[in-house]
């Protein structure tokens, strides 16, 4: 549509008249064919997007249950089509992610010397992630503070400052930390 300056002159005064006049759709819808097709008629765009969106606003699971699930279905598709062509468009980066995947999972499954190294990667990992999912469940609502500081944090920090305690030291041999504090050996060189 064109703005209002771009108008001719009688479609101004027309649209001035009416402004003054009140005049409703049905007179709009009447004299627009006076103009040749030229003359948008703004109040049947405004008519049209109000009872879309009330169609759209009827169309709930409980009330309309095919048409919902159609839609779903139909959007799912275009999701997928458009994750598939970002993903085409970035194909380097793919190709680079799935051989680094291919690479850390046949290390994992083929035996060797390096097994012990995926391991304590391995535990290291499921350590780190364990205590950041704590955290992110207690900043997300689970729960409160509170409850992760005594359920988790809590005993954790108990049992680490008693076994320095006892031990006189917060080097404990990594292999059984955290699951299992053992005071670590402490070699006492004997001054003659």
């Amino acid at each position: 549509a064109l703005p209002i300056w771009h108008w001719s002159e009688p479609q101004r005064k027309q649209i001035y008249e009416m402004a003054e006049d009140g005049t409703d759709c049905e007179q709009r819808r009447l004299n627009r064919d006076q103009h040749n097709g030229n003359f948008t008629d703004h109040c049947l765009l405004r008519e049209k997007k109000r009872r879309d969106r009330e169609e759209r606003e009827s169309i709930v699971l409980w009330r309309k249950p095919l048409i919902t699930l159609q839609y779903f279905f139909l959007e799912t598709l275009i999701i997928l089509k458009e994750w598939t062509i970002k993903l085409w468009h970035r194909r380097r980066f793919v190709v680079s992610f799935s051989l680094l995947v291919a690479g850390l999972s046949a290390m994992y499954y083929i035996e060797g010397a390096h097994q012990q190294y995926v391991q304590y990667m391995e535990k290291k990992f499921v350590w780190c992630a364990y205590w950041v999912g704590l955290g992110v469940l207690s900043s997300v609502g689970f729960g409160t503070g509170l409850h992760t500081f005594l359920l988790y944090l809590g005993p954790h920090i108990a049992s680490v400052t008693l076994a320095a305690y006892e031990c006189n030291s917060v080097n404990f041999p990594e292999p059984p930390y955290p699951d299992e504090i053992i005071c670590p050996h402490v070699e006492r060189s004997e001054e003659h």
